[in-house]
């Protein structure tokens, strides 16, 4: 048989045994991209979360007397420093921050973060505007209803108002 004659025998074979070492390779990047896959799956994903801000809140809410909250790590915001960001009088709390926090996946604005915060931190509350600039809640006590304010003041800058 002469060569002219097993040319095409022989581009076949070689179009086939291409194809077989593609699927191969195929296969093999499959089974890579899902072995890649399971372990990133399984491997513990480092997750930086938001800070609690409910113990501080729940704190100032509580304050019988808002002048003392300067001194009270416990009234002390996620972000905030307390001698520079937060006024204080007989009957209200005022501080200004700028949130530093990350989105936690759920809510990428800080004002929707906070009001979120607020309203998951006490059992008796009442959220009763709700703005793209402005969130206010009523949190009724055994003695008193408190009102808090959370706003935006500018480029992630907010104000959180607490007043009696």
């Amino acid at each position: 048989m002469s060569l002219d004659r097993r040319l095409p025998s022989l581009s076949r074979l070689s179009l086939n045994l291409a194809r077989s070492r593609n699927a191969a390779l195929t296969a093999t990047a499959a089974l890579l991209f899902a072995t890649a896959a399971n372990a990133a799956q399984t491997a513990p994903m480092k997750q930086v979360e938001p800070a609690d801000v409910c113990p501080a809140l729940s704190h100032i809410v509580s304050s019988a007397d808002f002048k003392k909250l300067r001194d009270e790590p416990d009234a002390k915001l996620p972000g905030v420093d307390q001698i520079e960001d937060c006024r204080a009088n007989s009957h209200s709390y005022d501080c200004h921050w700028r949130a530093h926090w990350e989105a936690d996946g759920f809510v990428n604005d800080p004002l929707e973060e906070i009001g979120a915060d607020i309203a998951a931190c006490f059992p008796n509350v009442v959220h009763d505007l709700n703005t793209p600039t402005r969130q206010h809640f009523i949190v009724k006590t055994a003695d008193r209803r408190v009102s808090v304010t959370a706003s935006v003041q500018g480029q992630n800058e907010l104000r959180l108002r607490i007043a009696r």
